[in-house]
């Protein structure tokens, strides 16, 4: 009698893992950007609630405790104004951005001359513009040409808007002393109206241009 061999199963092949697709790659990248973010935002946040804590700010920040005189709301909101048409004047494409939205090219929000009122070209508030260049000139993220604007808007509005929520946080408010809420020298509304009427730009200024009229 013959015996047949046993018949040896066919081995079983382990296939490779299958590679991400890219979609599911690219779904990941926006999610650790936005976390990075979110990141950023809590520790801008923390910072802000340190420097309250050790008096940098009173509190509510930074506004004082006495509220400001008629005459002292004229002049803050003149110094607004005077802000708004330097930072936020149409360029010679007739396009107003902020510095994170100048700085790259990207489809503008509305055509040039044809953003509503309050709006810039990019889709950024006035609010918005003046906050980005009160931060930069107090050292978080920056402004000036050459330097990296890391103000990232999905950072930079969401932050203005905790401040104006949890603060009442107005432009110039930055710029106020803390005790006694009087403009810190050289902030008030002449220093900004004079560079009106001597009609230059502030971010043309450094940018090596001259505004044309």
């Amino acid at each position: 009698m013959v015996i047949s061999p046993a018949a040896t199963p066919a081995p079983t092949l382990v296939g490779r893992p299958a590679r991400p697709s890219r979609d599911r790659m690219e779904d990941e990248i926006r999610r650790l950007n936005q976390r990075v973010r979110e990141l950023e935002l809590e520790l801008i946040s923390k910072e802000l609630k340190d420097e309250v804590s050790r008096g940098g700010f009173p509190s509510p920040l930074p506004t004082p405790a006495a509220a400001p005189s008629s005459a002292f709301q004229e002049n803050w909101q003149a110094r607004t104004d005077a802000r708004v048409k330097l930072l936020c004047s149409l360029n010679r494409a007739g396009n107003a951005l902020c510095a994170w939205h100048d700085s790259r090219r990207e489809r503008r929000a509305y055509p040039p001359r044809m953003a509503p009122p309050g709006y810039l070209n990019c889709g950024c508030t006035f609010d918005e513009a003046l906050f980005e260049e009160s931060l930069a000139r107090h050292g978080v993220g920056s402004y000036l040409p050459g330097e990296s604007v890391r103000m990232d808007p999905a950072l930079r509005n969401p932050l203005l808007k905790l401040l104006q929520q949890r603060y009442h946080y107005r432009d110039g408010d930055f710029e106020r002393e803390p005790v006694t809420g009087n403009w810190i020298e050289g902030e008030g509304a002449s220093f900004w109206e004079g560079k009106v009427t001597a009609g230059v730009s502030y971010s043309r200024k450094y940018r090596g241009e001259e505004r044309r009229s």
